[in-house]
């Protein structure tokens, strides 16, 4: 029994002392002997792990690049797609990723975290196959990454809404209902697809 709960205790305390190590540690750690990115390519740690809502930084970063995608998706959307709920779909989720885009760059300048301003190279030729994909594989594909973007936006804002960080909370609840309603929508148009 006794060494049952020495072992849970030395793994409690390897897990804490690895929350600890900032990011930006870790990412150089897991880079040494390998080439420096380009200045354009986007550097983003595996966060698999971590409880990306608490860590501000992750966090920005991720938020930032997810409701960029979606803006950049609704456009292709609203432009591509065919059917009506899919293109109402799609410019909601331009103007409301539109307006949680910019208080996440109110509350990024008072903390002093710079967003990343482009998509990383892999979803910019994501969004150039989608376009040129027939519509109807298109509807499809466009709601099955709706659904599956807001599962793990949800997974990100519900973290970042328990953080104790005031300003982030306060930025993240009222975004998370946001993409409750995103994702339940999402859901009610693929199974219109179906």
């Amino acid at each position: 029994m006794k060494t049952k709960i020495i072992l849970a205790v030395v793994i409690l305390n390897f897990l804490v002392l690895q929350a600890c190590q900032s990011p930006e540690k870790r990412v150089k750690t897991e880079q040494s002997g390998t080439r420096a990115p380009a200045p354009d390519e986007a550097i983003i740690p595996d966060t698999l792990g971590l409880n990306r809502g608490a860590n501000l930084t992750i966090f920005m970063n991720e938020a930032a690049l997810d409701g960029m995608l979606e803006i950049e998706l609704g456009k292709v959307a609203t432009q591509k797609a065919t059917d009506i709920h899919i293109k109402r779909y799609a410019r909601r989720m331009i103007k409301d990723h539109t307006k949680i885009a910019e208080r996440l760059k109110v509350l990024a300048d008072s903390k002093k975290i710079p967003l990343p301003t482009v998509l990383p190279k892999e979803d910019l030729d994501h969004i150039a196959e989608l376009q040129k994909m027939p519509v109807n594989e298109f509807e499809k594909h466009y709601m099955e990454m709706m659904v599956k973007g807001h599962v793990k936006a949800l997974e990100l804002f519900k973290s970042a809404t328990t953080s104790g960080d005031s300003p982030l909370q306060n930025f993240a609840i009222p975004a998370l209902r946001k993409m409750e309603q995103h994702y339940t929508l999402a859901m009610d148009i693929s199974k219109h697809l179906k």
